[in-house]
This record gives C-alpha cells, sequence and structure tokens, in this order.
C-alpha cells in the first residue's frame, strides 16, 4: 500500500515516539529515515522540526543511522539513513526534495498536543509539508504533558487504520479519497461525515440533511460490498470544527481527508479552507490525501444569457460591463466554473481585443491563453486591434499580433486612450494588430 515511506526525525522524544508507530503502516517495502541538518545551531529548548542538535554533522550521522537501525529491528523494514544539509533554512523544502527525488508514497510527522502546528512541530516547517507536497502526509499526534518522562505521552497509533473518518462533501477529491479507502482490505470500519454549512432556518435545514443520508446510504451500500463496516453521520455546523468534534465523539483512530474540497480543488491552492482548518484542530492521527484529479476544462464562446458570469469575472479587474450588441466573450470553464475570459468587440471601424483575464485562483495554468486562442480562432478572419500592456506583448505576439504605431490604430479603437495623450508607453500599453486571415473560421475546427 505504502512501499515508499519518508519519517523525518529531528531527534527528540516525540520524533522518537513516533517510530515506534511506524509498524501500522501497511505495504512497506523500504523505509528512509531523514533529517534535515542546519550548520546554525539553535537554543534546545527552542528545537523545532528539522533543526539539527548542536552536534557536528559526524555525530549526526551517528546518532540517525542508530535511529535507523532501531526503526529496523521494530519494523521488520528494511530502513535507509538520509542526512539532508539544510538549503537557506527551508528545511520543509529540503524533505519535499527528498521526497521527490526518492520517489516516495508517504511522509510521516509526529507531532505533540491539540495541533500539529503547536509544540515540536510549529510554524512554517511543518505547514511547509502539508501545504507544497504532492504526496499524502500521515502526521500522528501525541498527548500529555510537558517533562522528562515520556511515558506521560500518550501517542495515537495503536492500529491506526483500524476506525477511520472521512469527510464527504460529494466532490470528486471526495469520492478519489473513498476509492482510496475501499483499496484498503485491512480497514475494520468507515465512519462518513457530511456536513452542511449552517445558514438558514432549520426548516430550511431539514431537506438538505435528507438528501446527504440518502446520498451516505448510497457510499456505504457500496462500501459494504468491499467487506467494510460503514455508519453515517451529517452534522450541521463549521465543516472543520464538526469533522473534529465527531473525530473525539466517535474516537476513531484516524481522520482521512482530500487536500481539497468540493469548492476549491480546481484552483490554485495548497490547501482547502476546510482541510486547513482540520489540519489545525484535529487531535488524533490526520492522514492528508493528495488524489490525483484530471479537471474537465471546457473551452467555449458565451452565450448572451451568459454574459453577467464574465461581468462577475471582471468585478475582480475593472468592473467592466458586456455589450450583447457589440461583444463575443470567450471563456474558460473548470470543473463547470469560469476561470478565463477574452473579449473581442466590434467598434464601427475595427474589431478590439481586451477584457483577457484570469482570477488569481486559476492563474498560471494556461487558462488565458485558451480563451484568446479561441477568440483568435473565431473572430481572426477580420484584423484585431488590442492596446496590450508591455508586459503581456511578447504573449500576444504569439498568437500573432505585432507593435503597430498608434496612429495605424482605428479612430475609434485609437480614441480609448485619449486619456494617454499619445503617451501610451507612459500608460505601460503597446498598440497591436493581427492581420486578418480573410477566411471565416469554420465553428468547433480549432
Amino acid at each position: 500500500m505504502f512501499p515508499r515511506v519518508l519519517v523525518a526525525t529531528d531527534f527528540s522524544r516525540f520524533a522518537d515516539r513516533t517510530l515506534e508507530c511506524i509498524g501500522e503502516i501497511p505495504g512497506m517495502e523500504k523505509i528512509f529515515l531523514v533529517h534535515v541538518f542546519n550548520k546554525t545551531p539553535v537554543p534546545v529548548n527552542s528545537l523545532v522540526f528539522g533543526h539539527s542538535p548542536v552536534e557536528p554533522e559526524e555525530q549526526t550521522q551517528q546518532m540517525l543511522d542508530e535511529k535507523g537501525r532501531y526503526l529496523e529491528l521494530i519494523t521488520g523494514v528494511p530502513v535507509k539513513t538520509v542526512l539532508v544539509k539544510g538549503s537557506g533554512g527551508d528545511t520543509a523544502a529540503s524533505i519535499i526534495k527528498t521526497a521527490n527525488n526518492e520517489n516516495i508514497s508517504l511522509i510521516v510527522m509526529g507531532a505533540r498536543g491539540k495541533s500539529i502546528f503547536r509544540g515540536i512541530l510549529i510554524g512554517s516547517i511543518s505547514e511547509g509539508v502539508i501545504q507544497r507536497a504532492g504526496i499524502d502526509v500521515l502526521v500522528i499526534h501525541f498527548r500529555g504533558l510537558e517533562g522528562d518522562d515520556d511515558t506521560s505521552l500518550e501517542k495515537y497509533c495503536t492500529n491506526i487504520f483500524s476506525h477511520i473518518l472521512c469527510p464527504v462533501d460529494f466532490s470528486i477529491p471526495s469520492e478519489k479519497t473513498l476509492e482510496y479507502l475501499k483499496s484498503m482490505s485491512f480497514i475494520r470500519k468507515i465512519t462518513l461525515l457530511n456536513v452542511i454549512g449552517e445558514s438558514g432556518p432549520e426548516q430550511d435545514q431539514q431537506p438538505k440533511v435528507r438528501d446527504a443520508d440518502l446520498h451516505l446510504a448510497e457510499v456505504k451500500a457500496d462500501i459494504a460490498l468491499h467487506g467494510i463496516r460503514a455508519v453515517s453521520i451529517v452534522r450541521s455546523g463549521n465543516p472543520a470544527n464538526e469533522i473534529c468534534r465527531v473525530a473525539d465523539e466517535q474516537d476513531v483512530s484516524l481522520i482521512m481527508i482530500a487536500r481539497y474540497g468540493k469548492s476549491d480543488y480546481a484552483k490554485n491552492i495548497p490547501l482547502g479552507p476546510v482541510v486547513a482548518g482540520v489540519v489545525t484542530k484535529a487531535k488524533r492521527p490526520l492522514f492528508v490525501l493528495s488524489p490525483h484529479i484530471s479537471l474537465t476544462v471546457h473551452v467555449k464562446e458565451l452565450a448572451k444569457t451568459e454574459f453577467w458570469l464574465a461581468e462577475q469575472v471582471w468585478t475582480m479587474y475593472h468592473q467592466q460591463k458586456a455589450d450583447p450588441d457589440t461583444d463575443r466573450i470567450f471563456g474558460v470553464f473548470v470543473e463547470g466554473a469560469l476561470a478565463a475570459v477574452a473579449r473581442c468587440r466590434r467598434h464601427p471601424d475595427g474589431l478590439e481585443v481586451d477584457g483577457v483575464y484570469v482570477p488569481d485562483d486559476y492563474r498560471d495554468r494556461g487558462y488565458a491563453r485558451k480563451a484568446v486562442q479561441d477568440l483568435v480562432d473565431e473572430c481572426g478572419s477580420e484584423p484585431l486591434y488590442m492596446h496590450s500592456t508591455l508586459a503581456l506583448v511578447k504573449f500576444y505576439t504569439s498568437f500573432g499580433f505585432e507593435p503597430i504605431p498608434e496612429s495605424a490604430l482605428p479612430r475609434s479603437i485609437k480614441d480609448r486612450f485619449n486619456f494617454a495623450g499619445g503617451e501610451l508607453q507612459g500608460a505601460n500599453v503597446s498598440p497591436m494588430k493581427r492581420p486578418g486571415t480573410g477566411v471565416p473560421h469554420e465553428k468547433g475546427k480549432h
């Protein structure tokens, strides 16, 4: 199930107790015990995950090898120790780079207390690993009073995969998590939880509860076919709070949740807000799953009745309005949400391209290119003019646009920038033109 496991250690007693839990992980073929060695010493009482004690590198390697031999003895799995020299103090990046280089299937870390962002796993290191690793991460929690006696620590790792709480929001990431769980034949019980956001009077919530119960019944029946017992719970309230509350009430051995939720998996965010809340508040072992999802991307020209969608996107841009009499708008839809727009507007003496915009959550995925390409394909039989920002001249050149003098613009398009007084460079703008092909585009042919 998890053939190559990376276990990160800082030699603390919390990290040592974490080693005792590694044998709970099924299907291991090789374990990589990793310590990030940072040459700059830190006070012992402020050690955080990944920081080395004051010992020199050779002694640190000896300590790591000793921990590796112990881990191999208690698990029966071959262990490779990896001492990584820290780079620029970004310990999380060093751990993630090592995981990628070694083709790791699971990263394991230990934590103490109510939150994995308190105590020995604090701040940017643990948060960085969870947010930036495109790999599944297992966090094993400890609770207990601080002190010299390790027996005061209680670990949550006995039969860690026996009773799993799986939050279900009926999204694609949620479905992927359920598929993942169904492949784990060693699981004894799954508690399915759907949380309905608290909004409106109770009578308005009742239909949502009934609908959730029906959907969860179908999920339970499917899980039963795989020989796993399942129960379902529907709650209303703050999703992260309810997930953590139910985990304690049901005394689950593990919370398993995909890093993206229903409304955010198609966006450029490291963690969905619900997942981030669970990460911060969970007191139980937490498995953050990184499911591989192929997004549904659809490029099309918007119908006039859909222009309001573009206006919603433009609210974050220049609050532009669409004109059904003059505009053609092209959009990129990602999982049904409008992620990029581009407009071709007909003026009395020419066509102007503008309104090209991608919201922050969808940037750096090539969606602007898709929208502009569709516009060019559909409108490019005639010459196209535009005022490009200087930073995007190269981008538009790739579609056949070339910089031109301001005097070469059709008057009605030129007049839009009269405020610049002929100083378009000073306005960070370059006029551009794409010659028309003279051949009308056949709809659907790209």
